[in-house]
């Protein structure tokens, strides 16, 4: 047992020797890296134990504007609750409070949303004035209008100003108010067009006397989304926001559908297609009344009849007040007066008809196209001459005429509006055809003369061959290494004598192919000394007396 032990005790000891010694072996940088890695090592176990040791944080509220994640975080110093501040307005907290300190701080009305609400008049003091209580007042409509349009999903944040005309006894006529809202997209998101309706509307509803046409949208990229709309008549039909912006697209579609369409018929990159197009945005309204004479209808009858006493001298008689002074009415009148001697009746019949009359309101539509002006410019048809160069000629009037029909089936030209559609044969230049990658090939050419397919793909040919060959001559490089080295190493191991090999101490080896075949011949002498006589070039022979 003692034996076993200290066979132990020695085994250890040889290798914490052997240990040691292989140590002392290293090279410098060897020691600095392994040297560098332990520390690496136990610095990142330390971080991982201090990490997994302490409380992990999660988000109590993100995406927080300043004024919102200061109220947050001054709350929860109140309430001595642990915070950390992220980016992006987070507040994180721990994990395991996350429920309890959530419902804690929205209890205290936080976080607002943007901007003060109707909660700024609980802090209101008793003396306020009126122009103190009218700035609360729009200040906390502007706050809860601007928290109302932040629940929109597509909106991260938003700002609302309102323009709210003072009330007074001595104004005649007051000016209306308006409104002005910008809002913060969520990144990736946009408000399409019954989003800008319904923040519009809900501004102009908020607000007493506010109207829909007051009201501006916009972004804070600078986008126009909506604005206030005059007070002129049918101001209520939409008008584009950008005119140009309009047009620009209505002479993109035109071009891209025509070219496409001659791309087809005469080739990709042979047509160049223009399109100006001239737009009306005005708003016009125009009022009709058409009467019809023949078509008349009673609308009062009057019938008076008077009765005088005697007397001397004529009689004035008459319809007593204005309509008798006016030498014309406005209604037509038929009268049949009697003028008496006195002791006479007088009689007088009044009938007011109406004549029919048709009243017409027209506003033209917007966003009108007044004229078209296309203009589309054909390459020629590409040839090859004798002498294999490339030649270009003129198309035929009566394909260019064929081409100007179908721009104009294309383009959808009137002649009521004047449209002008031009088709003009132009040969495009060589540079600019091989720029847009469209220079048309030779095949004529290129088979009438071989040898001009042979230079032109000659020097991708030179390149591949040379390409090859240093790969080639990398690979025998690096074989003929391999094999030096190998022919060194047994070189090495030939130098030393047998004997040296089986009765060599044990001794720490280096990391080589030497230490390697020592090690392995102190572990099997015998099969150590056979590869060794097989170096020699005697293994046949020994081979043959083991077998004898």
């Amino acid at each position: 047992m003692s034996e076993a032990n200290d066979t132990q005790g020695t085994s250890m000891k040889d290798r914490v020797g052997s240990l040691a010694a292989r140590i002392r072996g290293m090279s410098k940088p060897a020691l600095i890296m392994i040297a560098t890695t332990l520390v690496a090592t136990l610095g990142l176990a330390a971080w991982l134990g201090v990490r997994a040791s302490s409380e992990p944080y999660a988000v109590l509220f993100g995406r927080l504007s300043p004024e919102d994640a200061a109220s947050v975080a001054e709350k929860l110093k109140e309430m001595k609750a642990p915070y950390k501040v992220g980016d992006a307005g987070t507040i994180e907290v721990p994990e395991s409070r996350v429920h309890e300190l959530r419902l804690e701080v929205a209890g205290a009305g936080l976080p607002r949303g943007g901007g003060v609400g109707f909660e700024s008049f609980d802090k209101m003091k008793l003396g306020a004035t009126e122009f103190e209580q009218q700035v609360m007042f729009r200040r906390a409509m502007e706050g809860e209008l601007a928290r109302t349009i932040t629940s929109v999903s597509a909106i991260e944040s938003a700002r609302v100003h309102l323009v709210l005309p003072e009330k007074s006894v001595f104004v005649q006529k007051r000016e209306l108010g308006s409104a002005s809202v910008i809002v913060k997209l969520q990144p990736g998101r946009d408000l399409g067009p019954q989003e800008i309706g319904a923040i519009v509307h809900l501004v102009s509803s908020a607000v007493p006397g506010l109207a829909a046409d007051r009201v501006t949208l916009a972004t804070t990229e600078g986008a126009l989304l909506r604005k206030p709309k005059s007070g002129a008549p049918g101001a209520d039909i939409d008008i584009p926001e950008d005119a140009s912006a309009a047009t620009r697209s209505l002479e993109t579609s035109l071009e891209e559908r025509v070219k496409t369409m001659l791309d087809k018929v005469i080739g990709a990159g042979h047509a160049d297609v223009k399109v100006r197009a001239e737009m009306d945005f005005s708003q016009v309204e125009r009022t009709e009344d058409k009467f019809k004479p023949k078509a008349t209808a009673l609308r009062s009858e009057e019938l008076l009849i008077e009765r005088t006493g005697g007397g001397e001298g004529d009689t004035v008689a008459g319809v007593p007040g204005a309509e008798s002074n006016l030498p014309t009415g406005d209604a037509d009148t038929e009268t049949e007066a009697t003028t008496a001697m006195p002791g006479v009746t007088r009689r007088q019949h009044t009938r007011n008809f109406e004549v029919d009359r048709v009243t017409e309101k027209r506003v033209n539509r917007v966003s009108t196209l007044k004229r078209l002006t296309v203009a589309v410019a054909v390459d020629g048809v590409a040839g090859v001459d004798e002498a294999g160069a490339r030649t270009v000629s003129l198309r035929d009037p009566e394909e260019l005429e064929q081409i100007e029909k179908l721009v104009r089936s294309a383009v959808g030209a009137d002649d009521r509006r004047e449209d002008l559609v031009t088709v003009e044969c132009i040969p495009f230049s060589f540079d600019a055809a091989d720029a847009a990658g469209t220079a048309p090939e030779a095949p004529v050419a290129a088979a009438a003369n071989p040898l001009e397919a042979y230079k032109k793909h000659a020097p991708y040919a030179v390149a591949g061959a040379i390409g090859l060959a240093a790969i080639v001559m990398l690979l025998a490089v690096r074989r003929a290494r391999k094999k030096a080295r190998e022919r060194a190493s047994l070189l090495l191991l030939t130098a030393t004598p047998v004997e040296k090999l089986l009765t060599a101490e044990p001794v720490v080896p280096a990391l080589s192919a030497r230490s390697e075949a020592l090690r392995r011949a102190e572990e099997d002498p015998a099969t150590a000394a056979l590869v060794i006589r097989h170096w020699l070039g005697g293994a046949e022979q020994e081979t043959q007396r083991a077998a004898v």
